[in-house]
């Protein structure tokens, strides 16, 4: 399975990776507003991109892992 195919399959987790880097981008934008008042270091930035890239290369089937089995993922 190619990597297309896997993001389109499993929607749920692609959000969360989409949102996760788009709060990385965020991080990164108001550390360079000086009226922000915010100081987000290189590693909070790093790792919320990289689990971000990690939700949206990931099968919805890791949700169930996340969730210790609260959240049940319907194989078709």
């Amino acid at each position: 399975m190619n990597i297309k195919q896997r993001v389109l399959r499993n929607w749920i987790t692609t959000i969360f990776g989409t949102l996760l880097m788009f709060a990385a981008l965020a991080m990164l934008i108001a550390n360079r507003i000086p009226s922000a008042n915010v100081d987000f270091g290189w590693w909070e930035m790093v790792g919320t991109a990289l689990l971000g890239w990690v939700f949206l290369m990931a099968k919805d089937s890791l949700l169930e892992g996340v969730f210790m089995g609260i959240f049940h993922v319907k194989e078709k």
